[in-house]
């Protein structure tokens, strides 16, 4: 059995002076998966800013914040990186975090992040 606990949403900070709203929000409590089954986690954001990131990390017990995906607002296509991909929907303020197969191991903290690029295009 796979615990996923409840995730929270991280709020980047925005650079100084900078009057953009953004925002990430929670929206579904622990998940529970039999080890193997494919764990969707779902994210809904808000943000006034044309260009920005999303990204999803884990923090295992030792309390470390673990990288796992980003997905860059102009891109047009979905990210994946190894057992994570992501499903963005840019008109719905939405990005969900896929793990495929399962493991027990993947039973931790989630968090979606929302922020704007080092270096807008």
């Amino acid at each position: 059995m796979l615990t996923i606990n409840k995730y929270f949403s991280l709020l980047s900070n925005c650079p100084t002076g900078s009057s953009v709203a953004q925002k990430a929000t929670e929206v579904q409590p622990a998940i529970i998966k039999q080890e193997g089954e494919q764990v969707t986690m779902d994210c809904s954001y808000e943000t006034s800013m044309s260009f920005y990131q999303l990204y999803w990390y884990k923090q295992p017990p030792s309390g470390d914040m673990i990288f796992l995906i980003r997905q860059i607002s102009s891109s047009h296509h979905n990210e994946s990186s190894g057992r994570y991909s992501v499903i963005f929907q840019k008109s719905a303020k939405s990005i969900s975090l896929i793990i495929s197969a399962s493991q027990v191991e993947d039973s931790m903290n989630y968090f979606c992040a929302l922020g704007k690029p080092a270096h807008s295009v």
